[in-house]
């Protein structure tokens, strides 16, 4: 397989991990909006704890799926020291608890793991490896 029909085939799914990394951020850059605009809206379905976890346990899974085989593909450990730092992000917030300060973790969280994206993406675009089939 040639190393452009690899890349169209990952395409597709590191599509879905930046989105939602960015959909994460947004989502929690949007909270302090939400707690000032519509005090009704805060108690619903969109700003639960569900959908926070879901977000965040797909954006790690697939980002860790997508940035470990472009590891142990190219050798480059810098994508995968910012998901560590979202992973310790994540952990942080945890720990603290507060509820005040959960839209700050969130959106450095969305942002860190989008770094990732974007750091590994200049890592294969520059790549000049065969990939092998």
């Amino acid at each position: 397989m040639s190393k452009l029909k690899r890349a169209k085939q990952f395409m597709p799914l590191e599509k879905l991990g930046l989105f939602l990394s960015f959909a994460c951020a947004i989502h929690c850059l949007a909270m302090p909006f939400v707690f000032f605009f519509a005090p009704y809206f805060i108690g619903t379905l969109a700003f639960g704890p569900v959908v926070e976890w879901i977000l965040v346990a797909s954006s790690f899974l697939l980002a860790a799926y997508l940035l470990i085989s472009d590891y142990l593909q190219h050798r480059k450990v810098r994508p995968l020291v910012f998901l560590g730092i979202g992973l310790a992000i994540k952990l942080v917030d945890i720990f603290v608890g507060q509820q005040a300060d959960e839209w700050i973790f969130g959106t450095l969280l969305g942002i860190s793991v989008a770094y990732a994206y974007w750091i590994n993406f200049k890592h294969k675009s520059a790549c000049t490896c065969k990939i092998k089939s």
